[in-house]
């Protein structure tokens, strides 16, 4: 194989910095006023785990597939000044689960899940592959780390969520 060849094949291969987050947020929490894809500095595409059943079988141990299980899913959200995001996840929380009452502020399940996109770019911005995220709340808004020794860099914290599944145009 020549790297022509190589090039041909690989086509520059996908880059991690090139991709966007769209949250579609509970009525009861409404969106920020800024754009997710525009704070959301990292995150990654989902996994999947598959469990495994090991069988007995003569001295030995037999793989056998088990249940789809679906990790814990974590963004990085940078803070804009008004703290939208920020103050839509804490909204978020409260709804779940008050932070007062210890009370949930919906009457149903549906009213506090959403789903996520996460969506890979070309160079182009054009989408290559999204993955949806189904029934995913927020189980986790980390901490915002201040310091005074913290210059010329914006607030960040990490998000994350937990979700039932999630599906792309090659697992549907």
């Amino acid at each position: 194989m020549t790297i022509q060849d190589f090039i041909s094949n690989f086509n520059g291969g996908a880059r991690p910095n090139k991709f966007r987050v769209q949250i579609t947020w509970p009525g009861a929490v409404g969106a920020p006023n800024v754009r997710d894809e525009i704070v959301v500095s990292a995150a990654a595409m989902p996994s999947a785990v598959m469990g495994i059943i090991q069988v007995p079988y003569k001295g030995r141990q037999i793989p056998i597939p088990g249940d789809r299980t679906f990790e814990d899913w974590t963004i990085t959200v940078m803070n804009d000044i008004s703290h939208s995001h920020r103050n839509a996840f804490e909204r978020w929380g409260n709804i779940i689960n008050s932070h007062r009452t210890n009370l949930q502020g919906v009457d149903n399940y549906s009213d506090f899940v959403s789903t996520i996109n996460v969506t890979q770019l070309d160079m182009n911005l054009n989408p290559l592959k999204t993955v949806k995220i189904y029934n995913a709340w927020p189980s986790n808004i980390g901490q915002i780390d201040l310091g005074y020794e913290n210059t010329d860099t914006i607030e960040q914290y990490p998000v994350t969520f937990s979700y039932t599944h999630w599906e792309s145009s090659t697992t549907t």
